[in-house]
């Protein structure tokens, strides 16, 4: 048997055992979630019994921190929470938390008809995690604008790959995340290539996103959207995260309406799913959240405290410095 094979079931069964024991989950619901049959269910935990990777407690690299993400449902009134340890270097932590996000879109139940993605590095890592037949018929929509008028980028690349590996189809928005004035956004807004996608973004059964730093570093800003000028005002504003291109403050408010008024995205409201006091909002949508890299702790915090997610994928690290 070859490693890459080893490997793979290796982590099969790791993620059978967690959903068994610590998620509490029957083997039929196991069953159902990873198509597969009940039978198969209990052999492959008989097996992780017998090679001794269920002990008293799950005894695996790649196993998830089952504390933390208590913590963060309970703390946050999530829906659920998923902590990946921290890897060797920012990258393969980037790349467990991709791949964990992507087997949650894969798994979830029942399967969203339309999800929304807004653009970034990691949406892109994920939608380079899934796999072929992941959702059939979804409909995959840009919920912001990109960093240029082209489909060949970051942006174009990810949603398209999310639909067709689906297989579904996708809803690109033709424009850049943020125009030159308000006037301009009002126009774009009229336009079918923006109204379309963004109308089946406000629809959505599931809203997929990043959280972004309030820094020079960000992609916003490399992509010449915002100056680095332009952060330090925003964040004297009270700005703690970018959530689909709105800066927002640590309650959920966006801290600048003339900015926001030039950016092309989905409503904040599609994504407030909990009001200040943390009580559920009236038909919110599934919201999830994915972040990896310390820098991105603060802004995932803020997405928790606002009220802008309703489940999470995350790395420890992030997910501790997330209650600070």
């Amino acid at each position: 048997m070859s490693n890459r094979r080893r490997a793979n079931q290796d982590e099969e069964m790791l993620h059978v055992a967690e959903m068994y024991y610590f998620e509490q989950m029957t083997h039929a619901a196991i069953a159902q979630r990873l198509s597969m049959s009940r039978w198969t269910v209990g052999r492959i935990l008989e097996e992780a019994r017998r090679t001794g990777m269920v002990k008293i407690t799950i005894d695996h690299p790649l196993a998830r921190h089952h504390r933390l993400e208590t913590k963060l449902v309970d703390t946050f009134g999530l829906q659920s929470a998923v902590v990946v340890p921290v890897q060797a270097s920012d990258e393969l932590t980037m790349e467990l938390v991709a791949r964990m996000a992507a087997q949650r879109l894969s798994e979830w139940r029942p399967p969203p008809q339309v999800v929304a993605v807004s653009w970034g590095r990691t949406t892109a890592h994920v939608a380079q995690h899934l796999g072929s037949g992941w959702n059939p018929d979804v409909v995959v929509a840009q919920a912001n604008g990109g960093v240029a008028v082209t489909r060949n980028d970051l942006v174009g690349r990810s949603v398209v790959r999310m639909a067709e590996l689906g297989p579904g189809r996708s809803l690109t928005l033709q424009a850049p995340t943020i125009v030159e004035s308000a006037d301009l956004g009002d126009m774009l807004r009229e336009d079918v290539s923006v109204s379309r996608p963004l109308e089946a973004a406000r629809k959505a059964d599931l809203v997929v996103y990043s959280p972004g730093a309030v820094s020079t570093d960000s992609i916003l800003v490399t992509a010449g959207h915002v100056t680095a000028e332009g952060i330090e005002k925003l964040r004297s504003k009270g700005a703690r995260a970018d959530v689909m291109s709105h800066y927002v403050d640590v309650h959920g408010h966006v801290v600048d309406e003339e900015l926001d008024s030039r950016t092309i995205s989905v409503d904040l409201d599609c994504v407030k799913v909990r009001d200040g006091e943390g009580h559920s909002l009236p038909c919110a949508r599934t919201v999830l959240a994915i972040a990896s890299g310390a820098e991105k702790a603060e802004a995932l915090g803020t997405a928790l405290r606002g009220g802008l997610c309703t489940d999470v994928v995350v790395d420890a690290n992030v997910a501790e410095r997330a209650f600070q």
